[in-house]
């Protein structure tokens, strides 16, 4: 439990530096955008930005680890009512603030800080969806598991929930790299990067909890391969 506890401290660090935004280019984050347009372009890629719309018709969603809010904002802007934006970095929070207010859907997307205790602490069937980008697979299996577990609870019948995940890597390859490799976990300079799973463990995961599962592949700009993961399924 310790070492569980240690990793997710050591998380909350490296995320929350890495959205820290200086002063100038918070100001060049207001001054470029343009909100009508800018936010179709503010998905990872066109899979992520399509599985999105099916939240289109949604009154309230959890985006949960949000990053800079870029899912956040595409729901809004594709329809969706309202949006609940969490993350446990405090400077992703504010970045969320800050492109939600340039995006001009801040009364759209209510914001907040939370600890790994925040999600088991919210009431059963609260949304109709439940997005979450590159979470589960950063975080300690046991934590991603928990996750996993209250998200269900928190959703209604029938709600639509997304886990878009990182590609499977091979942990033996990664050590001979030079990371660190504690079973399927890899370390980076300390810093757990990822808990990779293969496609069919997550599925056997997912199975205990939802129903029509279907898993797409998916690229970064400049990837030359499909590997990346997007799961969408539903609340039975």
């Amino acid at each position: 439990m310790d070492k569980i506890r240690d990793d997710y401290e050591t998380l909350v660090s490296f995320w929350d530096k890495a959205f820290e935004v200086n002063s100038d280019d918070k100001k060049k984050i207001i001054d470029d955008i343009n909100p009508d347009e800018d936010y179709k372009d503010m998905a990872p890629s066109l899979k992520q930005y399509d599985a999105l719309k099916l939240f289109k018709d949604k009154k309230n969603v959890l985006d949960y680890g949000c990053g800079s809010g870029w899912a956040s904002i595409i729901m809004v802007k594709n329809g969706c009512e309202k949006v609940d934006a969490v993350d446990v970095s405090s400077n992703s929070v504010e970045l969320t603030n800050l492109y939600a207010s340039a995006f001009k859907v801040s009364n759209m997307i209510n914001t907040r800080c939370i600890d790994e205790k925040w999600l088991a602490q919210q009431k059963d069937d609260t949304y109709d969806g439940f997005f979450s980008s590159n979470v589960i697979d950063v975080v300690p299996l046991p934590m991603a598991l928990e996750i996993i577990r209250e998200s269900v609870r928190v959703v209604k019948s029938g709600a639509t929930v997304i886990y878009s995940l990182n590609y499977y890597v091979e942990p033996k390859v990664m050590e001979e790299r030079g990371c660190t490799v504690s079973g399927n976990q890899i370390y980076i300079n300390g810093v757990l990067r990822l808990t990779s799973l293969t496609d069919n463990e997550w599925t056997d995961i997912f199975k205990n909890y939802f129903t029509d599962i279907n898993l797409s592949y998916y690229a970064w700009e400049g990837e030359k391969e499909e590997r990346r993961r997007l799961f969408i399924m539903k609340k039975a």
